[in-house]
């Protein structure tokens, strides 16, 4: 009878311990889409004011269903961008072309890129580009 009490008091906590890890899998399951960029802030560096600095962000779809992009929008009118395409389903990728213009800058620049969704309360995903602009010498 020791010998089953026992038994059972080292048995139970691993079966107590499974059934909860199985519980907390099936909550973390993704409900609707999930924007991710493994690289969300490219860094530029320093530049002059004369430089156009592109960069592409490679976006992924890590959720269930399809995400349906609205329009970018930057932060800052001396930023534009363009997405590749606008429905990013399950797994898939879509690229995201951001272009800073460095002109009349100076200093340190982090520029946002946001991606919202088209008509619903999905997640967006924030971008940024970001370096410092080197300021013209002057002449004496």
């Amino acid at each position: 009878m020791k010998r089953r009490l026992l038994l059972l008091a080292l048995v139970f906590p691993m079966l107590a311990s499974r059934l909860l890890a199985q519980a907390s899998d099936a909550g973390s399951a993704v409900d609707g889409p999930k924007l991710v960029c493994d690289e969300p802030v490219y860094q530029f560096g320093h530049v002059d004011q004369s430089a156009v600095v592109t960069n592409i962000f490679i976006i992924r779809n890590e959720g269930d269903t399809t995400f349906v992009a609205g329009m970018p929008r930057t932060g800052c009118g001396c930023t534009q961008a363009k997405l590749s395409k606008r429905m990013i389903g399950p797994g898939e990728t879509a690229e995201l072309t951001a272009v800073f213009t460095a002109a009349r800058r100076a200093g340190e620049q982090k520029k946002s890129i946001y991606l919202p969704p088209a008509d619903s309360n999905d997640p967006a995903i924030i971008l940024y580009m970001q370096g410092f602009v080197e300021r013209p010498a002057e002449t004496p």
